[in-house]
């Protein structure tokens, strides 16, 4: 009996040491092969242009190609859930958001995923955000909309990437503190409802102040009349902040894109994404492209560092649906 038992500790104890071993193995040798970077929203966004610029980056670091693939729908769900779905070996990254991570599941009954089912690798940068209108709104300031949201025949339309969003509800948010009424228009993401902020289609819309849309700025296509931070900002200094129109005073947010893993990816493949990551971010060239299209780089975070950081950022988008009273439609 002693011996039976004693050949089975054994064998037990083998197996977990061959396991331990393996997965040991596997850590060091990644990667071996190319790497996927999702992304939850259409080509030419912010995601994208950010996610493509440090896999450029990243694949220098790793030695392996990392191939982005744009998988879109239910307000970035699908991409997030592809993600989580796929081995949790460190093969499948996302270039993610707080809107399809975060929010999305707030406003959307179809979202199926969870912020819990990725964890942070590496937080890339931050982008401030705006309030645009079309070019033939009759308003260039935010004292002058918020007059004229209130006196409107009927609502104003604007676009958002999705039901739950954060630029949803911070337009949303926008019109509360106005005391006026809105028709909000979700879109797959950004580069469709820029189109039709700059066709005319919608009358505002909320928006991260990045390449595409300081370009359709800077010719005359849309119409930038505030942003939402608590400074001017160095790259537009004559736009100004939100805070100084009355009941905007504690309008500031960014928006922040950054690196997600399974939730279930060992520690030694997160911390190699961590690195690589990091290692891209340090390159001046790379820093320099991302600051030209108008984000800021985040200064690197540990791995607790980073798991700290999302969680703060899950309580706090929260409470912010829950200050408008938002229900998944």
């Amino acid at each position: 009996m002693k011996t039976s038992l004693k050949c089975f500790l054994a064998q037990a104890f083998w197996a977990i040491g061959a396991v331990a071993v393996a997965a040991s193995a596997q850590a060091q040798g990644f990667p071996n092969k190319p790497l996927n970077m999702v992304v939850a929203f259409p080509a030419g966004g912010g995601s994208d242009v950010m996610g493509r610029l440090v896999a450029k980056g990243m694949q220098e670091s790793l030695g392996q190609t990392i191939i982005v693939e744009n998988v879109v729908g239910v307000g970035g769900s699908l991409g997030v859930q592809r993600v989580s779905g796929a081995a949790a070996d460190g093969y499948t990254v996302l270039a993610g958001s707080p809107l399809e991570l975060i929010y999305t599941p707030l406003g959307i009954a179809a979202a199926k995923n969870k912020p819990e089912d990725v964890k942070m690798a590496a937080l890339v940068g931050h982008t401030p955000i705006g309030i645009a209108v079309r070019k033939d709104l009759p308003v260039n300031t935010l004292d002058e909309f918020v007059a004229f949201a209130k006196k409107a025949d009927k609502p104003l339309s604007f676009g958002s990437t999705g039901v739950g969003s954060l630029y949803h509800l911070m337009a949303e948010k926008a019109l509360q503190n106005a005391g006026a009424k809105g028709l909000h228009a979700p879109y797959n993401g950004l580069a469709p409802y820029l189109k039709d902020l700059m066709g005319g289609i919608i009358d505002f819309a909320v928006v991260p102040l990045v390449g595409p849309v300081l370009g359709a700025a800077d010719k005359g296509q849309i119409k930038l009349i505030a942003v939402a931070a608590n400074q001017s900002l160095a790259s537009l200094p004559k736009l100004p902040t939100a805070k100084n129109t009355k009941g905007f005073e504690d309008y500031q947010f960014s928006i922040w894109i950054g690196v997600q893993v399974s939730a279930k990816t060992p520690e030694a493949q997160t911390k190699a994404i961590h690195d690589a990551v990091y290692k891209a971010l340090a390159n001046p060239d790379t820093r320099k492209t991302i600051e030209t299209a108008g984000s800021v780089v985040a200064e690197p975070m540990t791995l607790a560092q980073l798991d700290t950081f999302y969680k703060r950022e899950i309580a706090s988008g929260a409470a912010m649906a829950k200050s408008i009273n938002l229900q998944a439609q």
